[in-house]
């Protein structure tokens, strides 16, 4: 099979859903295309933006940040080190290589140091872990971004995750989640940075291929605490509605996302709902941004999510060693 864009050379990447086929060269300038497209559609990004791309050490995010890049925006790598025994180290060590290979140092966070490791924190709460480190995760990139003087949060969820996530939100009419789905979170006064989505028009398939053919070593392996998640069961669902009728994830999510869909919001005003969001889920009420109790991070509580998270397990360890003492 031809190449669809230069006719020369042979293929080595089939798209069914965009009816093509490209050989390596040609497929690289059509996923950046792609990229840059998606960012241009939606005003994601300005050419004067610092972008804090956050980086786990898996295909998504370590192609996102190679295509930044290589499109000339000033970006730095944060890693969050989830204290996930073994898996957390692996992939510390992609990151870790690849920004070197760029000549850049990531900026690591781990959150045994913190004192909140995911799978320890997961048992002192019972909650399911998922939950926890998209919590801790947040955080962290708001903090960090907004410590290091950053425009804008990056990060490496394709079109599986996006329509994973809405078809979920669909089957549970979790409306206020759908009024909030966007891949762009506007900022707000009072250190919430903006946060954007670059790779919402590219598959999952699109962007292994992409990394595997650019040469990026990747984490293979799926996180060991997500083996449970029902993210997953939802992206076998579309997949295999995909195999049967290719470009249904890019119909599915571009309906969605059109404006007047009465589903969702327009990201501007979206953009305190989904700072709130996490707040009344917990059936707090919600007013204007306001500084942790605690640690000073925006919030529309009086003490932010992660921080009363940090408490409980400080409080679940302290009466285990209490247990344990007697």
């Amino acid at each position: 099979m031809k190449c669809k864009r230069c006719r020369r050379a042979g293929a080595a990447v089939e798209l069914p859903s965009h009816h093509a086929a490209f050989c390596p060269d040609c497929f690289f300038v059509f996923f950046r295309r792609q990229v840059t497209e998606g960012i241009r559609k939606l005003r994601l990004l300005a050419p004067e933006d610092r972008v804090l791309v956050c980086v786990s050490g898996g295909k998504d995010s370590l192609v996102l940040w190679d295509v930044l890049i290589d499109e000339g925006y000033e970006t730095e790598g944060l890693y969050i080190d989830l204290g996930i025994d073994g898996y957390s180290d692996r992939s510390k060590e992609k990151v870790v290589a690849y920004a070197s290979s760029r000549g850049k140092t990531p900026i690591v966070v781990e959150l045994a140091k913190e004192g909140i490791p995911i799978p320890e924190a997961a048992r002192c709460v019972r909650m399911q872990e998922c939950s926890i480190c998209g919590t801790v995760k947040r955080y962290f990139f708001n903090r960090v971004a907004a410590e290091g003087k950053f425009t804008v949060v990056a990060t490496g969820h394709n079109l599986d995750d996006e329509t994973a996530r809405l078809l979920g939100n669909l089957l549970h009419w979790q409306r206020g989640h759908l009024a909030r789905q966007h891949p762009l979170l506007p900022g707000e006064e009072g250190g919430l940075v903006r946060k954007v989505k670059p790779l919402w028009r590219v598959s999952e398939v699109e962007t292994a291929a992409y990394g595997f053919l650019k040469g990026i070593d990747y984490v293979n392996e799926e996180c060991p605490m997500s083996e449970d998640a029902t993210s997953l069961v939802y992206k076998e669902a579309l997949s295999r509605i995909e195999d049967r009728m290719p470009g249904t994830r890019i119909v599915f999510y571009q309906g969605f996302l059109d404006p007047s869909n009465p589903l969702r919001k327009g990201p501007e005003a979206a953009a305190a709902d989904a700072a709130r969001g996490a707040e009344d889920d917990a059936g707090e009420g919600v007013g204007a941004p306001q500084a942790c109790a605690a640690c000073g991070a925006p919030t529309y509580t009086e003490t932010c999510s992660f921080c009363r998270l940090k408490e409980r397990v400080r409080n679940a360890r302290s009466l285990r060693a209490a247990r344990g003492s007697r």
